[in-house]
């Protein structure tokens, strides 16, 4: 199992602990000093430990952190460990754009700045971490055509999204629609459909930027929209979708209140081919009077 000591100060203490949580779930045994000094001890001790028995050090690259003395000791100290081994021990983590040390500005380093997922990617491969274990719902975008199972976790958001998104149509009062066939990846909301203030809006991830689009179209049924009708960009998570979503009936509850509507939920998959193969014998299986 790799381990990594991650040295920083306590103004980034969120992304670090973030960061250390991440690693953990991995595999990654991570020294983290929230985690691992406890009242009572040597701070000095403890730290000289922690950079002694694991296998990396981390440093989580920021304004404050080049700054602090705390952490300029542990740098001193890697270093000098790297330098008795021979091989990379210090691994640089980009938070914040900072004046990197000079001995550092040569380094590969695994860049957070903008992208906490692509971050991740980039240090996986010291740390011995395969792409298969580090993709998941909320960085699948980076594997496209790079890992198999990218699909399956594009699939696993969307499903999320669902769940999300009906729940708070629930708690407005507004119907929902998922998209087929023709659209898929779509689901479209609507207040009432024969109201004088009805409204309509449809989310769908689109399939070549892989962002969430939406369109104010008066449609209800996804099926009968195109793809040209989705306009305005929203996001690339769930998060995005769903405060985009809120805003919309929230704002509507606030002009007209919520829909009082009968409110109608179709949010069943639409499969084909092979999947809708798999799904029939699955389910015929079931009624088998032999059951392996």
């Amino acid at each position: 199992m790799p381990s990594i000591f991650l040295s920083h100060t306590s103004v980034d203490k969120p992304f670090v602990e973030k960061l250390a949580n991440r690693l953990n779930k991995l595999g990654v045994r991570v020294w983290f000093d929230k985690w691992d000094i406890k009242v009572g001890d040597s701070l000095t001790w403890k730290i000289e430990d922690g950079i002694r028995e694991n296998e990396y050090l981390g440093i989580i690259l920021s304004p404050e952190a080049m700054n602090s003395e705390w952490v300029k000791t542990e740098l001193s100290s890697a270093w000098i460990k790297q330098m008795d081994l021979k091989k990379v021990f210090i691994l640089p983590i980009y938070y914040r754009d900072c004046q990197i040390p000079l001995f550092l500005r040569d380094k590969k380093y695994a860049d957070f700045r903008s992208n906490f997922e692509n971050g991740i990617k980039e240090l996986a491969p010291i740390l011995n971490l395969k792409e298969t274990k580090i993709i998941s719902i909320e960085n699948w975008r980076l594997f496209i055509g790079k890992q198999p199972d990218w699909k399956n976790f594009r699939d696993r958001e969307f499903q999320q999204l669902v769940n999300n998104l009906t729940d708070l149509a629930i708690e407005y009062n507004w119907s929902t629609y998922i998209g087929g066939t023709s659209l898929p990846f779509s689901v479209s909301f609507n207040n009432g459909l024969f109201q004088n203030s009805a409204k309509y809006i449809c989310v769908r991830l689109d399939g070549k930027s892989n962002a969430y689009l939406s369109t104010n179209k008066h449609e209800w049924n996804p099926n009968r929209l195109k793809a040209s009708d989705f306009d305005t960009y929203i996001g690339n998570t769930v998060n995005d979708c769903c405060e985009y979503i809120w805003r919309t009936f929230e704002d509507y509850k606030i002009q007209f209140g919520n829909p009082t509507a009968k409110r109608e939920h179709y949010d069943y998959k639409f499969l084909r081919g092979e999947k809708l193969d798999s799904a029939i014998r699955d389910f015929a299986n079931k009624f088998k009077w032999y059951q392996e």
